[in-house]
């Protein structure tokens, strides 16, 4: 099979389905974002089908390098979208999540060959390893990639307030989510996310207990995974005993990604400049 060209077919067809949705976004029209949101089904298929035929021909596996776990990001993405737009359906999505999808998976073509250096942890427990390292990354990515919502949602609500109050649009000729479906979508989004990068790191704090591997000091690298999981846990807490203004809690939000993106991109900066080439 052809690799190449089955990841540039799939990423040319992730950017034709976004090119219909953000046109039927704007032109509020039903049959180009049929044909979007179809397309973008069948580029989440093929990008299946890539990773599956890259794993039994090439041997990429997603979480032994940088290249495979953008890679597994990109499908992540996707499958965030079609879970978001199943429970809360609203074009929004579909104009976020396809760019974002296409820049994990240009990352994955420029981070090629770089190792995560998993060996050592897969030594030290050969039964489970894999399958534990596998739930720490995916969870810990899925709850990064869901706070990223929560931002983004929050961003657009801030927006949206801002021009009722301005009265620049109105209520009832609004074509846009409501404030309260952000709102609840937001505290959804956060919720699921703050379980997801839990048990992501429950089971990364159990990943150096098998290996024997404790930290002699905290390093940013492990403090700010941390501080974005404290972030939130005081959101929902505070929402939940004392019930946050819509504002407020939007707010909350965007600076709490601000941590998650800190996290992130240092991990990335780790692992490029501190792990051994192959």
């Amino acid at each position: 099979m052809n690799l190449t060209l089955l990841f540039w077919l799939d990423a040319s067809l992730i950017f034709l389905a976004w090119l219909l949705c953000v046109l039927a976004f704007y032109r509020q029209h039903h049959g180009i974002h049929h044909y979007g949101e179809r397309l973008l089904f069948l580029g989440l298929t093929l990008q299946l089908l890539y990773i599956v035929a890259a794993h039994v021909e090439l041997g990429l596996n997603p979480f032994d390098s940088l290249a495979g776990l953008f890679l597994f990001g990109s499908l992540l993405v996707l499958l965030v979208y079609f879970t978001l737009d199943f429970y809360f359906s609203n074009r929004i999505f579909e104009v976020i999540f396809p760019p974002l999808t296409l820049f994990c998976m240009m990352l994955s073509l420029l981070l090629a060959g770089q190792d995560i250096a998993t060996s050592g942890f897969l030594l030290g427990a050969p039964v489970f390893g894999k399958l534990i390292l596998v739930v720490h990354a995916g969870l810990t990515m899925l709850g990064y990639l869901l706070f990223g919502v929560a931002c983004l949602t929050s961003i657009y609500f801030l927006r949206e307030e801002s021009l009722i109050k301005q009265h620049s649009i109105h209520l009832m000729r609004n074509k846009g989510p409501s404030l309260g479906f952000l709102d609840r979508l937001n505290h959804g989004v956060i919720a699921t996310g703050f379980l997801a990068i839990t048990i992501g790191l429950l089971v990364g704090i159990a990943m150096k207990i098998i290996t024997h591997e404790g930290a002699n000091a905290l390093s940013w690298r492990q403090g700010l995974p941390f501080a974005a999981w404290a972030v939130y846990a005081g959101f929902l807490l505070d929402r939940s005993l004392q019930g946050l203004s819509l504002k407020s809690s939007a707010l909350w939000a965007i600076c709490g990604f601000f941590v998650v993106a800190a996290s992130f991109a240092y991990e990335i900066n780790y692992l490029l400049t501190h792990l051994p080439q192959p």
